[in-house]
């Protein structure tokens, strides 16, 4: 509750009881109606007609003549200042029933009516239109429905919960192409198809695929090849070598994946020669060397001979030209490497006698998964380092929404590298629970994420109602139950006079919720502005509405209920004055304002609001004290609708009166006054209705 700030604020309903009776307010009906006149002995009913205006309390108005004396009465007297006071006439208007959506009869306008088994999870909903996939209600034989045309969310357009297989990627799938194949390019499991995961995918190249038991030497390739002589990996126990596109004549490597030796009669680019056997004294030594090579003297099958051990000079010692893939490394022409027929892009020397690098553009053989040179990055599909990026390595690379490194789905980032949101199937801080797919407002976990409970305004298994509020006064009470008569809740919408918690007749309400022997003053659509700022404790600065009292007896019992619009509450004081101002009630002052005098003086009270459409009773057996009111709600709050606090007991603070117990005995008859005072500037408001009951002795 905050004290100090001016805000404008709306009025809320309420609901009454005194004495175990409970009293509705005013209907917003106009003109002036004496009415209900019940005779005991033979139930036969007398209404006298005044000016009867739009009260739907009311439509029609008949005169009975009662058939004996013994007779106890209700009276009731309504004024509107709208009303035109020469206008006598009455509406003598009958006729049945109007059908009305849940009396089991389809009625025009109604596409279905099935009575007490409407409802929005029934085949009939409770405004008597069909349950239709779409229509935001959870019906019979679906599993969700969310009211959407949106198939990607977490109910699909048929009303089922997204599943691995629909065809409708999910939060908690990498893809979904709607059907059970693992050798297309998503699997089974809803996962994209990647070499390694154990099955094989023509569709993205792959020969073969033994999951782990992929490898360099093994039958199946850490590519998803099929092994084959040629293709850059030694087959364990097959192949002696394999260079790849490499392999052949003058190579380390040949055709056949056999290792290029002396004497085979193939040349490598390391020897010097291969003539076939190793016998020396034919020009060709059992090295392979030449045997003229290093005499100084240049054969003619030799490009150069300095007779020199020098292989980073000008003439190599196989009395060649020294050329990047010689097997010597030459640092005068800045190799950096040379290994000869084993360079290769791919391997440890590059093809241009470069040291295989991060960041050089290839894929180094066994050392890197990738190489984009200029365009690794850490938020790339290849890091800096040369590794794929993926979910769960802490990078966050292309498609991933975040990446914290770890497959933990309770935290900010699940494991799927999407960002933690209610509907994930985790429950993170914040959240309440978290049933993914499942979660929905008539299940366990609601589209909030929260655990469902009575006045949430989702009706769960085992609520007959749910409004979104704990209030009591409405038509669902309690613990989520419909309003019925004698349930000791007085219901809003006007069908109840009061609620005893019974339904016994000749208690003070009657079988139908209906007071016996009250009389029962209305004054409706008021409108009296409240003056704002001048109250200083006399009836003269406050604004009054005045009402007259029909009838006879004296006063047993008072109960007021006031329906106005105002800011600021703890500027105002409300009091109650019988006929001819003998007795005076404060019923309510300043709340939140502990005053010394009852003079107005002083600042500031509670700063929430009353508002019209939501009034507040008081009576001796109100459940919270006058003077505590709005003290849990804020600035722009409304008392009675924001904190379902309707019904009060007077606190006369330091103004007159004790209790409603001060009018006992009274004559009832009369005009009686309610008057509101307003002690500082700054908020405005107006009183729209004030129903005042008073139980005959």
């Amino acid at each position: 509750m905050q004290l100090n700030s001016v805000v404008a604020r709306c009025l809320s309903l309420a609901v009454c009881a005194t004495g175990g009776v409970l009293f509705l307010g005013c209907n917003g009906g106009t003109g002036t109606t004496t009415e209900s006149t019940e005779t005991a002995s033979t139930g036969a009913t007398t209404e006298d007609v005044g000016t009867t205006g739009n009260n739907p309390s009311n439509p029609t108005s008949t005169t009975d003549t009662p058939t004996t004396s013994s007779t106890e009465t209700a009276t009731e007297t309504v004024t509107d200042p709208t009303a035109d006071p020469t206008t006598g006439g009455s509406d003598t208007t009958t006729g049945g029933p109007q059908g009305v959506c849940g009396d089991g009869t389809q009625d025009d306008g109604e596409e279905c009516d099935n009575g007490a088994d409407n409802g929005d999870m029934n085949i009939c909903k409770a405004d008597c239109t069909n349950n239709v996939c779409g229509d935001g209600a959870v019906g019979p034989g679906e599993g969700c429905d969310d009211g959407n045309q949106t198939n990607d969310d977490d109910c699909t357009n048929l009303c089922a919960a997204p599943t691995c297989g629909d065809g409708i990627e999910g939060v908690e799938e990498a893809c979904d192409d709607g059907n059970t194949e693992d050798t297309d390019e998503c699997t089974s499991s809803c996962t994209l198809a990647t070499c390694n995961d154990g099955f094989v995918q023509p569709t993205v190249g792959e020969e073969c695929d033994d999951g782990e038991n992929n490898g360099a030497g093994a039958v199946c390739t850490p590519e998803c090849k099929a092994a084959v002589c040629g293709d850059s990996f030694t087959q364990d126990g097959v192949e002696e070598c394999d260079i790849g596109k490499d392999n052949g004549p003058n190579q380390s490597c040949n055709a056949e994946c056999v290792l290029n030796v002396c004497g085979d009669g193939d040349q490598s680019q390391t020897e010097g020669c291969d003539d076939g056997n190793t016998d020396p004294g034919d020009g060709c030594n059992e090295a392979c060397m030449l045997e003229e090579c290093g005499n100084n003297v240049v054969d003619a099958d030799e490009e150069c001979d300095d007779g020199q051990g020098n292989n980073d000079d000008e003439c190599t010692d196989l009395c060649k030209l020294p050329v990047c893939g010689d097997g010597f490394e030459q640092m005068t022409t800045m190799e950096e490497c040379d290994l000869g027929a084993e360079n290769t892009n791919t391997g440890d020397c590059t093809a241009m006698c470069t040291d295989a690098a991060c960041g050089d553009g290839f894929v180094w053989a066994n050392q890197e998964q990738c190489d984009n040179g200029n365009q690794n990055g850490d938020n790339q599909a290849c890091k800096a380092d040369c590794t794929d990026n993926i979910c769960g390595d802490g990078k966050q690379g292309p498609g991933e929404q975040c990446d914290d490194g770890n497959n933990v789905n309770e935290d900010a980032c699940t494991a799927v590298c999407k960002q933690a949101t209610c509907g994930d199937g985790f429950k993170q801080p914040g959240e309440e629970c978290d049933l993914g797919a499942a979660n929905a407002n008539s299940g366990a976990c609601t589209l909030a994420c929260k655990n469902p409970v009575c006045g949430d305004s989702f009706m769960q298994l085992g609520e007959e109602c749910d409004d979104g509020n704990m209030s009591n006064t409405d038509a669902c009470v309690g613990m989520c139950k419909l309003a019925k008569c004698g349930d000791g809740f007085l219901q809003m919408a006007g069908m109840e006079q009061c609620d005893d918690g019974n339904i016994l007749p000749n208690d003070g309400c009657g079988a139908l919720c209906q007071l016996e022997g009250a009389i029962v003053v209305k004054a409706v659509a008021q409108n009296k502005a409240i003056t704002d700022g001048p109250y200083a404790g006399t009836q003269a600065t406050m604004v009054c509405v005045d009402l007259v009292a029909v009838g006879a007896g004296n006063v047993k019992s008072v109960t007021l209920q006031v329906g106005l619009s105002h800011t600021w509450i703890g500027d105002l004081t409300f009091k109650l004055f019988s006929p001819n101002n003998v007795k005076t009630l404060t019923l309510m002052s300043r709340p939140g304002h502990a005053e010394t005098l009852d003079d107005g003086t002083g600042c500031c009270g509670d700063s929430s609001n009353f508002g019209k459409d939501f009034p507040v009773i008081y009576r001796d057996a109100g459940a919270k004290d006058a003077e505590l009111t709005g003290n849990t709600i804020t600035t722009d709050q409304v008392v009675c609708k924001d904190d379902a606090a309707c019904d009060y007991k007077p606190n006369p603070g330091k103004g007159p009166g004790v209790s409603f117990a001060d009018f006992m005995g009274q004559p009832a008859v009369g005009t009686w006054k309610f008057c509101a005072g307003d002690s500082v500037n700054g908020d405005a408001g107006t009183i729209d209705a004030v129903t005042l009951t008073i139980l005959t002795q």
